[in-house]
């Protein structure tokens, strides 16, 4: 074969490849959920219990997923804990769980002990769930409304991201119950 055949050759097969990452991407990202069914899963959780999103139904599920060497994580979990916290949110049918990813229950222990955070941990430790969502960058957030289906998806945690967070929920907690 020519070799200066060989590139023009390999570019198509370059364009054809990299044309299916882009598209594999779009379609592979959290974002992608928003207005579809949440993916449902069962999961224990840091203390045993068996939780499963399905059982939901009805409430507002704020699934926030992240682990301990997350900054930018420990930068969010305060706005877990606080949103868990709200006694007035739960009583219109918010559910918080922090689902943890793929660490150790000691190792999450001790952090939720000194950090003094009570919320809900369902613990991922083989990424499962993380794969369901798409999870590709810790924290991710997603609210769930009363009808099963995916409300808002937040990536990261920044500035303002408390406020969008905590209008998202609202919103999803203002719709009526199926």
């Amino acid at each position: 074969m020519n070799m200066r055949r060989l590139p023009l050759l390999a570019c198509p097969i370059l364009v054809l490849l990299l044309g299916v990452g882009v598209t594999a991407r779009a379609e592979d990202d959290t974002n992608a959920l928003v207005g579809k069914a949440a993916p449902d899963f069962s999961l224990a959780t840091l203390i045993g219990q068996q939780v499963q999103l399905s059982g939901q139904k009805g409430k507002v599920v704020m699934v926030d997923f992240w682990a301990t060497w997350c900054p930018p994580c420990r930068q969010s979990l305060p706005h877990v804990q606080q949103a868990s916290a709200n006694k007035d949110l739960a009583e219109k049918g918010l559910v918080v769980w922090a689902v943890n990813a793929s660490e150790k229950a000691e190792t999450v222990k001790g952090f939720l002990d000194d950090n003094h955070y009570t919320f809900t941990v369902p613990m991922d430790g083989n990424g499962a769930v993380l794969n369901k969502y798409f999870v590709h960058g810790i924290p991710t957030t997603v609210i769930v409304g009363r009808d099963g289906s995916v409300k808002a998806v937040f990536i990261g945690f920044g500035d303002g991201s408390a406020k969008q967070i905590d209008d998202a929920v609202d919103k999803a907690l203002a719709e009526p119950a199926p």
